[in-house]
This record gives C-alpha cells, structure tokens and sequence, in this order.
C-alpha cells in the first residue's frame, strides 16, 4: 500500500523531530509499504501544500497524529484528507487513543487507532484499511460504533525499527534544536526514546500514559539504543541527544550497562535528560555524567507543597528538588527546571513562592507553563467543572483552561508568566548568559521561536 503520515503541528516549531510518526513509518517501510510523512512543522502554509500533495499523489490509507495541542490544526487537516483524497484515514496518537468517540466524529476521520501504533498500523495496511481486521481500531457501522479489541503492547521494544529519520527535515530540525544549549550554545542535537512507559501517578499525565503504553515500564536494550546512537553519529554527526523518556533514571542496573555501552561506543555524544527529584541520587548522576550526561531536566512544578500532594499528586517533596538540583549543581550539570502555574485553587502568593524558588536554585534554564488538565487525567477528571475551553483551545504555553474563579485570573496568570521569564532570565546571575544565547543568526532563530510561547 502507498501511505501518508501526517504530523499537524501549524505552531510552536521544536528541534525535537516527531518520533512518534517516524516510528510508525519505519515499520511500514520494513513490511514493504511505499511510506511518505507530511510534517507541517515547517510548511508556512501547511493546508494548501497538503491540498498540493493529495493532488498530485494517490494514496492508499492517510495516518493523522493527534496531540490534543494539534486538535484543531488535525480537524483541518482531516477535513482536507476528505476533500483531496479518496484513501482511508485514520487518526491515532495520545488525543485519538484518550478520546476516541469524540475523535470519530472529526470530518474526514474513518476510523481510530488507540494505543501504539507500529503493529496496528502495519496490521491495517495488510488488511488494505479494512478496520475490522485490527484490534484496538474504532470505526462506524451505520450508526454503530464499532470498538476494537484490545491488545497487549508489544514486550519487547528492540522488536521496532529505527525512526525513519530521513523521512523528516533533520537538517532544520538540528538548526533550531536548543536541548543542549544551556552546556554549549550552538550544539547540534536531536531526541531518542529509550523506554515507554511511567510507573508514577502524577494527575497531569495518568493515566493517559498508561492507556497508550499500557501499565509496565518497557526498556529497549543497552544494545539497541547504542545501535541507534551510532546510526544518528553516522547520519547526522550530531554533537549531542536528548532522552525524551519520562523515567530515564529509574532502573540503575540497565542505567549503569546503557552508560557503559555508550562510554565504549565512544561516539563522542553528550546528552541530556528527564530526572526525578526523588530518584536522582549523586552517585548515579556522576556515572551518567563519565558517559556523557551534561544537563538534567528536573520536573519541578511548584514551590508549594499543598500543589505538589494534593492537586499534581506528584510525589516528591521541595527538600528533595533542593537535593536534587543541588547535587546536580555540584557535579558541574546544567540544570533545566520545569514549572507549572495556575492549578486550581493556586493562590498568587504560591505562585510567587514558584517564581522565588525557580530563581533560588541553581538552576541554568526553566520552562513556566500554564497548568492544563489533559483529556482524562487524573486533574482533568477532578476538575473537569472547573474548565472554560474546548479541548481545541488548549494551549499549555500561552492559554489558562480554567475558569476565573477556579484560582488565579488568567490575566494576572499570564502577566506573572511572563514576568517570571523576566526575572529569571534578566536577573542578575543570568543576564550575559542570555546576552550570549542570542547573538549569531542561530541564536536569534531559536530565540525568536521560544518567544512565540511567551
């Protein structure tokens, strides 16, 4: 069969290149199916340039990826699919496998794939798009709706091709990629996925990660993530990568063998990633760091503990982020923080408690979002009478969901957002740092990009 990916994403461009999709194509390119990805990440005018590419190509089954932050971008595009094309379409991804119903009823959708997508999708194009041969598939039948049976993920993730990276725009990927840039400005990078899965319970991602990995945490090989780092040093010759899993430092056996297949590959990478304050002890940082580790990324959230236990259920404490990033501190890690602001019932008194915090800390970057309660969490369902936006209106980096009263106004919400960014990066410890991360054209690029999210 002749297949088009697509990946709607119309705004917010990021270095990071869209795995998901790339994955679900390498498995199709390994069954023998002719596979093509519309990325829109760089299209300035991604419809007409898809209304262009149905015209001029035939397919046979057009996948859409859907990301609740994409939601509206995606409906156009299906919208587009139906008009241009006379293939099946479906659509999968983290919004579609949450919420399905609402997703079959999108103009243009013929069917929904819930769950991960590389054997499912390769399954429907043996079938020829006949949904009723494919588990986990939703569809209609007249008036009914027709719910697939569900299905185990597969054990073991060494069983999946590489990302079809070449597939993608790698080279403007690599451009405005800013992962590392808290080491070294201008270091060329790129992402790679280790592992899926999360065994925590934090409200803003539960358990929708759990219904799209399923409930164990599945680790790829030492071996085959190696194998992957040569190939990307050997395609791309990056400087550095960036781990996008949510638990990278969890197990410390398959940590301690990863760094030392990584120390005697001796690709000369560096790398950054996701580490929990409660499980990043000093020890295995440094391990990490003789293997190339340069940043962390620490999940933060909030500087009150109220926040943390009762409305993120994160299940650490400030004294262990204070351990945490201070120990990363000491090994000479830069330290990226993340920050959410606006929960309900959050008070600006606890969000300026965040800000005092974020600049308290020797902290390198932070990120400050607006806390969004993603379809089906454990906050969206516990707040679920508290939000005022569709879910095509939401929008982590610039849009409070939640009504007025439901905690601080979204006015104030953004005005203390973008004066934390200020602060934080115009304060007295930071100031020529920034001074530096703009100059140079690359510099600029990449700045002007972050402040289309201030």
């Amino acid at each position: 069969m002749r297949l088009l990916l697509i990946f709607p994403r119309f705004k917010y461009p990021s270095g990071d290149p869209p795995l998901g999709v790339a994955y679900l194509a390498a498995s199709l390119r390994q069954a023998g199916h002719d596979v093509e990805i519309f990325d829109a990440t760089f299209v300035k005018r991604p419809l007409e340039a898809l209304k262009k590419r149905l015209q001029e190509t035939s397919y046979d089954l057009i996948g859409i990826s859907i990301l609740t932050s994409m939601l509206a971008g995606a409906a156009e595009v299906a919208k587009v699919c139906r008009e241009y094309s006379d293939a099946v379409v479906c659509a999968g991804g983290p919004h579609a496998t949450v919420e399905p119903e609402s997703t079959l009823g999108l103009e243009g959708i013929d069917g929904v794939m819930v769950g991960e997508g590389e054997e499912l999708i390769v399954r429907l194009a043996e079938a020829e798009g006949d949904f009723s041969k494919v588990p986990q598939m939703w569809y209609r039948d007249g008036e009914r709706i027709v719910r697939g049976e569900p299905m185990e993920p597969i054990a073991d993730l060494d069983e999946f091709p590489f990302p079809a990276r070449d597939l993608l725009d790698m080279r403007r990927y690599m451009e405005i990629w800013y992962q590392l840039d808290a080491v070294k400005y201008g270091l060329r990078g790129t992402s790679i996925i280790a592992s899926r899965g999360c065994p925590f319970d934090c409200a803003y991602c539960q358990p929708t990660l759990r219904s799209i990995f399923g409930k164990r945490v599945r680790r790829r090989s030492p071996e085959n993530i190696v194998s992957e780092l040569v190939e990307i040093k050997r395609e791309y010759d990056p400087d550095g990568v960036m781990w996008l899993d949510d638990t990278f430092l969890l197990d410390k056996s398959w940590m301690s063998e990863l760094c030392e297949g990584i120390r005697e590959a001796d690709l000369g990478l560096i790398w950054g990633a996701n580490v929990r304050a409660d499980v990043a002890d000093k020890d295995m940082l440094a391990e990490m760091q003789r293997a190339g580790l340069r940043i962390v990324h620490v999940g933060i959230e909030s500087a009150s503990q109220r926040i943390l236990d009762e409305v993120y259920q994160k299940g650490i404490t400030i004294q262990q982020v204070r351990q945490a990033v201070g120990d990363a501190h000491e090994l000479g890690l830069q330290v990226r923080g993340y920050f959410m602001m606006g929960a309900p019932t959050e008070t600006e008194e606890e969000l300026r408690a965040t800000v005092r915090l974020a600049n308290e800390l020797p902290l390198d970057d932070v990120t400050f979002s607006i806390t969004t309660p993603l379809p089906h969490t454990h906050l969206y369902e516990k707040t679920r009478h508290l939000i005022a936006r569709e879910f095509s209106q939401f929008d982590y980096y610039k849009r409070a969901v939640y009504e007025d009263g439901a905690g601080v106004k979204a006015r104030t919400l953004d005005r203390m957002k973008k004066a934390a960014y200020l602060q934080f990066y115009l304060g007295r410890k930071r100031l020529w740092r920034t001074v530096r991360s703009v100059l140079g054209v690359s510099g600029m690029r990449k700045m002007l990009l972050k402040v289309q999210r201030f």
